[in-house]
């Protein structure tokens, strides 16, 4: 049947009904039609919001296993406004909500680790601050910057005292043996040195973290409350926001 000639049958069908005849009867004929075209409608609204709303990000770091997420809007608040980030135009995105664990490699845990992967790849993750174990995880994965290569003279003196440290040359003769081993038969992840803070004992100690003891923002904001562990600051390798880690950093360890 043409349109013209069902639109005709429609009309007759609604001749000397009541306005609520016809609309029961266009709610019984069109419901289909009329859900679908408010859900484009709906879908559009927000795509088109998220474009005129968006906002590029100035900082993105992440405080793992800090369990402080009820302050984290604050914490980013507050971390913008020494950082001079206008977040009218910027995002200050500081994550203190997540969790990941090595031992239990649940679902979340995987859905983490994959999304940490994917930020890095992307430039998208500039800091990263966890507990000693997970931290040393992906030091060994070579996620962090070389503190040599990062820091000023002056803030070299001043963190040196509380450097993390791993042995390249142990990392580089690990991965040389996993290339030629099969993967059933490939060792653990080297546990490393007792003490990542004293190279002494390294080959070819590299410097890539920074250990916030005592941190009084990480207290402010309720992260790391009552575990024992120090947590660890890293500069990511893939951010372009060197400037504005280092600033974090500084942040971070302000009396």
């Amino acid at each position: 049947m043409a349109m013209r000639d069902e639109v005709k049958e429609q009309q007759q069908k609604l001749k000397g009904k009541t306005f609520r005849e016809k609309l029961g009867y266009f709610w019984d004929y069109y419901k289909i039609h009329t859900i679908v075209g408010l859900f484009v409608i709906f879908t559009a609204g927000i795509f088109i919001k998220d474009m005129i709303s968006s906002k590029d990000t100035a900082f993105s770091a992440v405080i793992l296993n800090s369990y402080g997420f009820e302050t984290q809007e604050s914490f980013q608040e507050d971390f913008a406004a020494y950082a001079g980030i206008d977040t009218d135009d910027y995002h200050c995105m500081i994550d203190t909500s997540s969790t990941f664990s090595l031992t239990s490699m649940t679902q979340l845990d995987f859905a983490f680790s994959q999304r940490i992967a994917a930020q890095v790849q992307t430039n998208a993750l500039d800091a990263f601050v966890s507990d000693p174990s997970v931290f040393q995880h992906y030091a060994e994965a070579m996620m962090f910057l070389n503190l040599r290569e990062v820091l000023s003279e002056q803030e070299y003196k001043k963190y040196e005292p509380y450097f993390y440290y791993i042995d390249a040359a142990v990392i580089e003769e690990k991965n040389t043996m996993d290339e030629n081993v099969p993967l059933e038969g490939q060792a653990k992840s080297p546990s490393g040195p007792e003490d990542p803070a004293g190279p002494a004992a390294m080959e070819e100690p590299v410097p890539v973290g920074v250990y916030l003891k005592d941190s009084a923002k990480l207290a402010e904001w309720k992260c790391y409350a009552g575990i024992d562990a120090t947590p660890i600051f890293g500069f990511v390798n893939t951010s372009n926001r060197a400037d504005l880690s280092r600033l974090f950093l500084q942040y971070l360890t302000a009396n």
